[in-house]
Protein backbone atom coordinates (compact mmCIF):
# COMPACT_ATOMS: atom_id res chain seq x y z
CA UNK A 1 0.00 0.00 0.00
CA UNK A 2 1.50 3.64 -0.73
CA UNK A 3 0.57 6.55 0.37
CA UNK A 4 0.28 9.54 -2.08
CA UNK A 5 0.04 13.49 -0.85
CA UNK A 6 -2.37 15.91 -1.92
CA UNK A 7 -2.35 19.64 -2.04
CA UNK A 8 -5.66 21.21 -1.84
CA UNK A 9 -6.68 24.93 -1.37
CA UNK A 10 -9.53 26.31 0.65
CA UNK A 11 -11.10 29.56 0.79
CA UNK A 12 -11.88 30.68 4.15
CA UNK A 13 -13.04 33.60 6.06
CA UNK A 14 -11.07 35.76 7.66
CA UNK A 15 -13.09 35.22 11.05
CA UNK A 16 -13.03 31.59 10.45
CA UNK A 17 -9.24 30.94 11.09
CA UNK A 18 -5.71 31.93 12.59
CA UNK A 19 -2.05 30.87 10.96
CA UNK A 20 0.52 29.72 13.78
CA UNK A 21 3.66 28.54 11.92
CA UNK A 22 2.63 25.69 9.85
CA UNK A 23 -0.22 25.11 11.30
CA UNK A 24 -4.01 26.44 10.98
CA UNK A 25 -6.44 26.88 13.71
CA UNK A 26 -10.08 26.82 12.58
CA UNK A 27 -13.49 26.60 13.20
CA UNK A 28 -14.19 25.06 10.44
CA UNK A 29 -14.66 21.32 11.26
CA UNK A 30 -14.67 19.35 7.75
CA UNK A 31 -11.27 20.85 7.54
CA UNK A 32 -9.89 18.82 10.47
CA UNK A 33 -10.00 14.88 8.40
CA UNK A 34 -8.33 16.55 5.26
CA UNK A 35 -4.93 17.69 7.12
CA UNK A 36 -3.30 16.97 10.31
CA UNK A 37 -1.94 20.48 10.54
CA UNK A 38 -5.48 21.74 10.86
CA UNK A 39 -6.86 21.63 14.39
CA UNK A 40 -10.39 22.64 15.66
CA UNK A 41 -11.16 25.18 18.01
CA UNK A 42 -13.98 27.05 19.50
CA UNK A 43 -14.94 30.63 18.33
CA UNK A 44 -14.03 32.27 21.95
CA UNK A 45 -10.16 30.84 21.27
CA UNK A 46 -10.09 31.94 18.09
CA UNK A 47 -10.98 35.44 18.77
CA UNK A 48 -8.07 35.32 22.08
CA UNK A 49 -5.60 33.78 19.34
CA UNK A 50 -6.48 36.46 16.59
CA UNK A 51 -5.41 38.98 19.11
CA UNK A 52 -2.15 37.47 19.22
CA UNK A 53 -1.44 36.72 15.33
CA UNK A 54 1.95 37.28 14.13
CA UNK A 55 3.20 36.88 17.90
CA UNK A 56 2.40 33.31 18.32
CA UNK A 57 4.62 29.59 17.50
CA UNK A 58 2.81 26.18 17.70
CA UNK A 59 4.61 25.85 21.04
CA UNK A 60 3.31 28.45 22.90
CA UNK A 61 -0.29 27.27 21.57
CA UNK A 62 0.08 24.11 22.41
CA UNK A 63 1.46 25.47 25.75
CA UNK A 64 -1.67 27.29 26.32
CA UNK A 65 -4.31 24.87 25.16
CA UNK A 66 -2.50 22.55 27.51
CA UNK A 67 -2.61 24.71 30.42
CA UNK A 68 -6.21 25.76 29.90
CA UNK A 69 -6.56 22.26 30.27
CA UNK A 70 -4.86 21.88 33.64
CA UNK A 71 -6.10 24.93 34.92
CA UNK A 72 -9.90 23.76 34.54
CA UNK A 73 -9.00 20.07 35.85
CA UNK A 74 -7.02 21.61 38.76
CA UNK A 75 -9.27 24.21 39.75
CA UNK A 76 -13.13 24.85 40.50
CA UNK A 77 -15.07 25.11 36.95
CA UNK A 78 -16.53 28.22 38.07
CA UNK A 79 -13.48 29.94 37.48
CA UNK A 80 -12.60 32.06 33.88
CA UNK A 81 -9.00 32.68 33.34
CA UNK A 82 -7.90 35.20 31.36
CA UNK A 83 -6.16 33.78 28.17
CA UNK A 84 -4.76 37.16 27.04
CA UNK A 85 -2.99 37.61 29.90
CA UNK A 86 -1.68 33.46 30.03
CA UNK A 87 -0.65 33.81 26.42
CA UNK A 88 0.77 37.22 27.10
CA UNK A 89 3.23 35.31 29.39
CA UNK A 90 3.69 32.45 27.31
CA UNK A 91 4.91 35.00 24.50
CA UNK A 92 7.13 36.89 26.31
CA UNK A 93 9.08 33.52 27.15
CA UNK A 94 7.70 33.52 31.42
CA UNK A 95 8.75 30.02 32.54
CA UNK A 96 5.73 29.80 35.68
CA UNK A 97 3.87 26.43 37.26
CA UNK A 98 0.33 25.62 36.73
CA UNK A 99 -0.23 27.35 40.52
CA UNK A 100 1.03 30.43 38.97
CA UNK A 101 -1.26 30.72 36.54
CA UNK A 102 -4.43 29.51 38.98
CA UNK A 103 -3.04 32.33 40.96
CA UNK A 104 -2.55 35.43 39.26
CA UNK A 105 -4.43 34.42 35.61
CA UNK A 106 -7.91 34.27 36.97
CA UNK A 107 -10.42 36.84 34.72
CA UNK A 108 -11.59 39.81 36.24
Amino acid sequence: MSQVSFTFTVMLEENEFIHVDDHLYTTRTSLQREEPKIHMIDNCCLDVLKEFEGQLTQPMVEEWLLLSRALDQSCSFENKWDDKKILGELIAGAQHSVSWYANNCKAN
